[in-house]
């Protein structure tokens, strides 16, 4: 359980380091990574925009699934399976919670996209 874990702490620092890329103008609009939807791919301005907005869900998400990790890790009770997953949600809560995050602040910032 503690590779699975060390697995979930790697990709919610992954997907916190590529959003703040992306925010900050690094990681230019692409079909790979990143909030990939019809509004953010809309243009460069509205792909920086909305990974601004998401940025913070994500950041959010990130800390708390390492924190889970970490408490689950060190307690021996919650090294189980069950844990990997509710890590895994926390990663997906994240996700779910930056897309409309990052079409609210197109929409706000470019009225047209």
């Amino acid at each position: 359980m503690v590779f699975a874990m060390a697995l979930e702490v790697g990709a919610a620092a992954l997907v916190t380091w590529l959003t703040w890329r992306a925010a900050t103008g690094s990681l230019p609009r692409n079909s790979i990574a990143g909030v990939r939807t019809s509004v953010t791919l809309s243009s460069d301005e509205a792909w920086q925009v909305g990974h601004r907005a998401a940025l913070r869900p994500t950041i959010i998400s990130g800390i708390a699934t390492a924190t889970w990790c970490t408490v689950s890790i060190a307690a021996a009770p919650l090294d189980t399976p069950v844990a990997v997953l509710v890590a895994a949600g926390l990663l997906v809560a994240g996700a779910l919670l930056s897309v409309p995050a990052a079409h609210r602040a197109v929409r706000r910032a470019l009225p047209e996209s």
